[in-house]
């Protein structure tokens, strides 16, 4: 098979079921895999920033990479803000891009944007985890190896310029897919999370405990245990804006959105004096995941912050109970609780339940929840998207369709 073959038909081993691009002379070489690969859907879009999002999109529903292609040049440059926004949510996503032949870099040929030229390389390095060119087709396996692993591992967006020459040229061997041993690790530090559990279910068991959420339990795959967890233990759950979705916002337990743009009731519940401990999963603790850094979020007993990259703890405040771990895997941890820690967690129902009741008694969850009703013209934002929401189906999203 040629460079163009070999990549499509990595992708489709490797799981990927979609990809997203915006044709032209300089991955014309690609067209004839993309619609020939069986189990591989090709959408063509109107503009390549359009390719990236939705790649973003598939890659953030579906938990799996993302895939856009592009010429090189002004195409992949197009792609700058969409791969930009999905580094920033850790977002995997390949980028292609298609590039002059590599016996005309630097000879001004048409849309060169090679190294010797443009250098869309180096332009898309601080966007990305990895950008790089594949100058023959003797790389592209490692290549094609290295950019889908970083990808997958680290959750961030990379970016592979293809010449045409390599394109076209055969590539021997066959794909073997990127090992679930390597994209699939659910690290914990089982001292901190002793540590943690000794803070919340010790001696002086904590009671009135609010869960807050961020995207980082979506991408270990949480989402699910989230829910038995919180109703397990009858613990309240607010997500950030970002982890929006991780869980049902019709659910007894659910506090909605906390801070901009969020819920009144989530954004209440957790700056509140009472709540004595606030578990955070998954989140940075961004601006707008702690209200504008509003120091009333420090819990009076503990803040217990958990996430799967170290260097996202402490970074806005230092916290009583840090445990760097898969948010997925703690939660599996705290739903397989026995003994005398299940029994402390257990002993906080009652409070917890008069806290939540406080909450929701206080008034409407919504900020401006007249505007849900609003009969204005031209329609209130508010009231489209509660249409949009009563007309549509609670749905989980994970499949592309033709």
């Amino acid at each position: 098979m040629n460079g163009s073959e070999y990549i499509l038909e990595a992708l489709r081993v490797q799981g990927v079921r979609c990809c997203f691009m915006v044709p032209g002379a300089l991955n014309d070489a690609f067209m004839p895999p993309m619609t020939g690969t069986e189990g591989l859907h090709t959408v063509v879009a109107a503009f390549e920033g359009g390719a990236a999002y939705m790649a973003d999109g598939y890659a953030r529903a579906t938990g799996g990479l993302g895939v856009c292609f592009g010429i090189g040049g002004p195409g992949v440059l197009n792609m700058a803000t969409a791969l930009a926004a999905a580094k920033a949510e850790r977002s995997p996503v390949l980028a292609i891009s298609g590039e002059v032949p590599t016996t005309l870099e630097g000879m001004g040929g048409f849309q060169d944007a090679s190294g010797a030229a443009l250098d869309e390389i180096a332009a898309l390095r601080t966007l990305t985890g990895l950008s790089e060119s594949v100058s023959s087709s003797a790389v592209l396996p490692r290549h094609l190896r290295q950019a889908i692993t970083h990808a997958l591992v680290m959750r961030e967006p990379v970016h592979l310029s293809v010449p045409v020459d390599v394109q076209s040229a055969e590539i021997a061997g066959q794909w073997t897919p990127v090992p679930a041993a390597l994209t699939g690790t659910r690290p914990v530090d089982e001292d901190a999370l002793d540590q943690a559990l000794s803070l919340l279910a010790g001696p002086r068991p904590l009671k009135n405990i609010v869960i807050l959420a961020g995207r980082g339990v979506r991408g270990s795959e949480g989402a699910g245990v989230l829910v038995h967890v919180a109703e397990r233990f009858e613990l309240p759950v607010a997500t950030t804006l970002a982890g929006k979705g991780v869980f049902p916002e019709d659910h007894p337990l659910a506090l909605g959105v906390f801070g901009y743009g969020g819920s009144r009731w989530a954004t209440e519940a957790i700056l509140r004096d009472e709540v004595e401990a606030l578990i955070v999963m998954g989140s940075g603790l961004n601006e707008r995941d702690t209200l504008h850094w509003e120091r009333k979020k420090l819990r009076s007993r503990a803040l217990m912050h958990i996430d799967a990259d170290p260097l996202a703890i402490g970074r806005t405040w230092p916290a009583e109970a840090p445990l760097v771990g898969d948010p997925g895997a703690v939660l599996e941890r705290l739903l397989a609780l026995d003994g005398g820690e299940a029994a402390a967690l257990d002993a906080g129902r009652d409070e917890r339940r008069r806290f939540l009741a406080a909450v929701r008694a206080s008034g409407p969850e919504l900020y401006g929840v007249d505007d849900t009703r609003s009969d204005a013209a031209p329609m209130h934002t508010a009231r489209v998207v509660t249409e949009l929401r009563t007309a549509s189906p609670s749905t989980r999203a994970g499949t592309c369709t033709s």
